[in-house]
């Protein structure tokens, strides 16, 4: 941690700003110490898919870093956002000197490999557009709940243009999606707060 203190650098970066886009070259990494980011990716026919959001400990630019190449993904910043940022000499120094980091990247990549599979498990499995939606809902609240089929509340600053991206559907039917959960009482939502009031249901309409 001390090494850590020593090469990085802290910076702060308001709602909107963007700390790199796909096809950049890769400089640094960026540690999220606070706050949430946007994780997205654009087709070559202009088509923007939003593929994950970053959530506090999540390390922004990683996998280009570790593999010299480009980034894949642009990221955007969700909401006032705290890092660490670190450039590549000095990631790579701290690798070959302490284990414990060597052992944390390894597991940080694990962890976008399984967010991979969610992704496409959240886009590809459930067939209609409202099972896609309830899954992009229970991802969200996964581990959140203290016991079994508790309601579990979580912010939800995306547009519905956004959420439809996240789910391969279009504005009006997520629109519509929601409105239907919130009638049956499946969710509730106030102002960005989303509260997931029956996650088994929900977890039934995914498999559809």
């Amino acid at each position: 941690m001390r090494f850590l203190e020593s090469v990085s650098t802290s910076a702060e970066r308001p709602r909107g700003a963007t700390f790199f886009r796909q096809g950049d070259q890769c400089e640094a990494v960026y540690i999220l110490c606070s706050g949430r980011a946007k994780l997205s990716t654009i087709s070559r026919e202009g088509r923007t898919m939003i593929l994950r959001i970053a959530d506090p400990g999540y390390v922004l630019g990683l996998s280009a870093m570790l593999s010299e190449g480009v980034h894949q993904v642009t990221v955007e910043a969700l909401e006032p956002c705290h890092v660490k940022v670190i450039n590549r000499r000095a990631l790579m120094e701290m690798l070959q000197r302490y284990g414990e980091a060597s052992v944390g990247v390894a597991k940080a990549l694990a962890s976008e490999c399984c967010s991979g599979f969610d992704e496409v498990r959240r886009i590809g499995l459930p067939t209609s557009p409202a099972g896609r939606v309830a899954r992009l809902l229970l991802d969200w609240t996964e581990g959140k709940a203290k016991s079994l089929n508790a309601k579990v509340s979580v912010a939800m600053p995306l547009t519905h243009e956004e959420l439809a991206s996240m789910t391969a559907t279009s504005r009006e039917t997520v629109t519509r999606t929601l409105s239907r959960f919130r009638r049956e009482n499946l969710i509730s939502i106030k102002g960005i707060s989303l509260t997931v009031l029956q996650p088994d249901a929900l977890e039934q309409l995914s498999a559809c």
